[in-house]
Parts: C-alpha cells; structure tokens; sequence
C-alpha cells in the first residue's frame, strides 16, 4: 500500500500567488527535504536491527527513498507525492514498512523544529531554505486514504543552538609533519585514535622537529574543528606548569626586589 505525502504552502513566496511551484526557489528546498528524509530512515533501519548493522540490500534501502510528486496542489501551491522505495527485481525488504516509519518521523521533526525543539538538522536546514514569504505550511502523510499524520504551522520559531564552547584536550603520540611559515604554522601529530593538526607558533614549530623521534604530549584549546596547541613537550616528562604565585613572582620579581629594598 503507497504512502502519500501531501504538502501545501500558502503565502507570498514567488509562484503561490498564481498556484505555481517555482523550482527556482523551491528546487534546493525538496532536495533537503528528500535528503533529511533518507536520513531519518537510515536511524530507521539501524535501530530496526539493533546491534547487528544492516548490510547489503537492507543497509541501501535508506538510500533508495524517494518522493514522487503526482500532482500539484490547486489551491494554493504544493503537491501531492508518494514515498517509495525502489526495490530491483526480484530483492525484497525485511518486514520493516520504512515509508510509514520515516515518513511519521520527518512529519514529527517538522513539528518539533517549527516550535524551536531541534531535533534533526536535516529538517532544519530544509525549513531555514524555504522561501521567504511563506506564512502557512500543511504537511499530511496518508496511507489507503487513512491520515496517519497532520502537521501544520505558520511562522517558524526555528532552534538556535549555542556555539561550541572552547576547551582543553590532552594528546598521546608522535610527530608525523609540520607547517612553517610563510605558510600556516602547524604540527602534525599521529595518536591511537588517528591524525590531528594542531594550529602552532613558530617556537612550537621548531620544537616539534625537535621532538619528532619522541612519544609526545600535547595540549590544546579546542573549539568546533579548531585546535589551537598550548604545550608540547616529551610524554614522559611531568606536565609543565606553574602555580598563580610562581606566575606572579616571574613577572613582577623585579619591582618585588626594588621594593624590598
């Protein structure tokens, strides 16, 4: 039995006005739509089999979603569309009605992101991409002319989610490279878990050449993909670092001492 996605939009936004949809501006929009979709039923299929991952057929069964629009909705502008699941001969699907599942999920984030609940980023970028001048939205998923799920909303209150906050991270292991100027000064370094480059100054440049046949220890402010190298120095050696008295004492020794005397 088809799924059907109906979706209807009203407002100002180029072509509702004459009932029309504009690929121009809604053209990016479906694509995001189509991709939070595929999205939303990946999650469907891995928590279907929990801890075994899905592979083969099942694993691309995700990705092989699509929406089909039949017709366009006459009073105002959107379209009438079926969720399908394109199987090759002959290969069949576990029992797992996927268009039903993800289909409900995608109505309920839409729901969620237009009151400012994030819930998934794929939704959210396809709503922040709609338009300008769209002031209702209607989205019904249907199934043998039963509603399964109606979601409306006007203006949207859409998440904003706090910036990442910097922190301080400790690394294991070996030099592998490093930049110099003119270039980007940076070093290179090889842990367990994989590869990172760290942002540097000229002196910790040269002290990584300096270190690179040694396991070393390096510590950094780290904010979104950005890491910034604080210490570096040999993995064996105790960490280096000062108390706030020895600070002050290095910095002001001498008009401590003019003072003193």
């Amino acid at each position: 039995m088809s799924v059907e996605l109906k979706i209807k939009w009203e407002g100002t936004a180029p072509g509702l006005a004459e009932k029309r949809l504009s690929l121009s501006a809604f053209g990016e929009s479906l694509t995001l739509l189509l991709t939070g979709l595929r999205r939303i039923a990946t999650n469907v299929v891995g928590e279907a089999f929990e801890d075994r991952p899905p592979r083969g057929r099942f694993a691309n069964a995700a990705k092989r979603l699509d929406i089909e629009i039949k017709e366009l909705v006459k009073e105002s502008s959107g379209f009438d569309g079926i969720i399908t699941v394109a199987t090759p001969p002959g290969d069949t699907l576990p029992l797992l009605d996927l268009a039903v599942s993800a289909g409900t999920q995608l109505l309920d984030a839409l729901d969620s992101e237009s009151r400012g609940v994030a819930k998934n980023a794929s939704i959210r970028n396809y709503l922040r991409s709609l338009p300008i001048g769209i002031t209702q939205q209607n989205y019904w998923l249907r199934q043998n002319g039963t509603i399964l799920k109606h979601v409306s909303f006007g203006e949207t209150a859409l998440p904003d989610l706090p910036v990442d906050l910097p922190y301080v991270a400790e690394y294991f292991g070996n030099i592998i490279g490093v930049g110099f100027e003119p270039g980007r000064p940076e070093v290179k370094m090889k842990t367990e878990a994989g590869s990172v480059t760290f942002a540097a100054t000229s002196q910790q440049v040269d002290s990584a050449l300096l270190l690179r046949h040694t396991k070393v220890r390096a510590v950094t402010v780290v904010q979104g993909n950005s890491h910034r190298l604080i210490i570096l120095q040999d993995a064996d050696l105790p960490l280096n670092s000062s108390t706030r008295e020895a600070a002050i004492y290095e910095r002001w020794q001498g008009a401590l001492k003019r003072l003193a005397q």
